[in-house]
């Protein structure tokens, strides 16, 4: 089932990335892991048992990576977060294919020649290792031989759209959208910066598919008329519940698109290696005193830790999980803890003022 196919189950809770690692810690147990398998794959998957404990421990793994990262600083974070994303995308590519990853390196490599300026550290992707292997569970489409810098993966990303063009004054890739009767508005400010707009969301996999024609309101908003609501839907929903179309990264005449979860990866990949090796570059990043990039990178840390595994659970119960925080207004209606706590504060302030006539 595709992604946007998916049931959306939205789970009300004070605690998202606990609640998340609750779920997937279902994977923990060998035995779940091997009646998992069992019912995906059938009884006689060749070496059950071993595959089993093997994505019980990496996943475990992820766990104890994550929560490691929570007591370090900023230096070593993105390290240990990256080891964490590692071990779940091994784990993701054990339920996939009934198979422990044969690879050994991460297929992925660092550009030559990188000019030590922070946004232009590059990442290319190679033929076989652990993210092409990770990326092939959810995108049949290659990124082999692709090249990204920080910048450009940044960009890509709805959750740190404003700490991006705040930081390089420049447009996010990241379109805000809400629904609207027929179709959906691309409701994102100062669109006409973009040149060609219109032409680069016909580019977005599955626009075509779903939206028959696009039109120019006259307040500047651009409308997407929805002519098969069967078809596949590009809409990416941020943690906050915000929906966003991310437009693909065009060079020259090369369209790729990057899934939100290689997306995620790859960027990590590129702070990692940062923090593990040119400490000197990393240090005066995270220090603030050159340039004022560490206001993007605290948010993308901040918005990975929580959202990376949400989005690998989703891909293991093939169902889309939203966690939100039950304090929050949805949908322009009150929570039964809202109403609870106006009623109590409506009460109090009532006893309080019968008290000051006594």
């Amino acid at each position: 089932m595709s992604p946007q196919r998916r049931s959306l189950r939205i789970i009300r809770t004070h605690e998202p990335e606990e609640e998340t690692w609750s779920m997937l810690s279902y994977f923990e147990s060998s035995y779940n892991s091997e009646q998992y398998l069992k019912k995906k794959f059938g009884a006689s998957v060749d070496k059950l048992n071993e595959t089993a404990t093997s994505l019980a421990l990496h996943m475990k793994a992820a766990r104890e990576y994550f929560r490691a990262a929570d007591s370090v600083s900023i230096l070593t974070k993105p390290l240990l977060l990256f080891y964490g994303m590692t071990a779940l995308s091994k784990a993701l590519f054990m339920s996939t294919h009934a198979k422990e990853s044969p690879s050994r390196g991460h297929g992925l490599h660092d550009v030559e020649g990188w000019n030590g300026i922070f946004s232009d550290f590059s990442v290319r992707i190679q033929k076989d290792g652990t993210f092409p292997q990770f990326h092939g569970c959810f995108s049949k489409e290659s990124l082999r031989s692709c090249e990204f810098s920080l910048k450009e993966l940044f960009s890509l990303i709805p959750e740190v759209k404003v700490n991006f063009e705040t930081v390089y004054d420049l447009k996010s890739r990241a379109l805000k959208v809400e629904h609207v009767k027929y179709g959906i508005s691309i409701v994102d400010s100062e669109l006409q910066k973009y040149e060609n707009l219109e032409s680069l969301v016909a580019e977005i996999p599955h626009v075509s598919e779903r939206y028959m024609k696009t039109y120019q309101r006259a307040n500047g908003k651009l409308f997407l008329y929805c002519a098969n609501a069967d078809a596949q839907d590009p809409i990416i929903r941020a943690i906050s519940g915000e929906e966003y179309i991310v437009l693909p990264i065009k060079k020259g005449s090369t369209v790729i698109v990057v899934p939100e979860m290689s997306v995620h990866f790859l960027t990590m990949y590129c702070l990692g290696m940062i923090s593990r090796y040119p400490l000197k570059e990393w240090g005066k990043t995270i220090s603030g005193g050159e340039s004022g990039e560490i206001y993007i990178v605290q948010k993308f840390l901040e918005v990975t830790k929580r959202k990376f595994p949400n989005l690998v659970l989703n891909e293991l119960r093939d169902r889309t999980f939203m966690f939100s925080n039950p304090s929050i207004e949805t949908e322009g209606k009150m929570s039964e803890d809202q109403l609870k706590d106006i009623y109590e504060y409506v009460k109090n302030e009532l006893n309080r003022d019968l008290r000051s006539y006594m």
